[in-house]
């Protein structure tokens, strides 16, 4: 029988999202390979649009803000899934 929750810590999920969310690690450690290197390039991104533009850099940084404040509530209500899609919910170490 398949286990439905993932052997990733949410606790170490969360962490990871707080401290460096923008970077989308806390998605990477998850296996979120692709959703991960595209916040990652989106912060970047960001960041360039910031320094030349800042009106429409600011907009660009609160939307990668809600992203990173989106995944923040779901892991925290342990609903976040790894790349499986077993939910990230145990903060017990395996």
């Amino acid at each position: 029988m398949e286990e439905k929750v993932s052997k990733k810590n949410r606790f170490t999920t969360l962490m990871l999202c707080w401290f460096l969310g923008f970077f989308g690690v806390h998605r990477l450690y998850a296996g979120r390979l692709g959703s991960g290197f595209l916040m990652a390039y989106g912060t970047i991104v960001t960041l360039l649009i910031l320094c030349i533009n800042i009106p429409i850099g600011l907009m660009c940084l609160i939307t990668m803000a809600a992203l990173v404040v989106n995944d923040f509530v779901v892991i925290a209500f342990g609903q976040f899934a790894d790349c499986y899609g077993k939910c990230i919910c145990d903060d017990t170490i395996n």
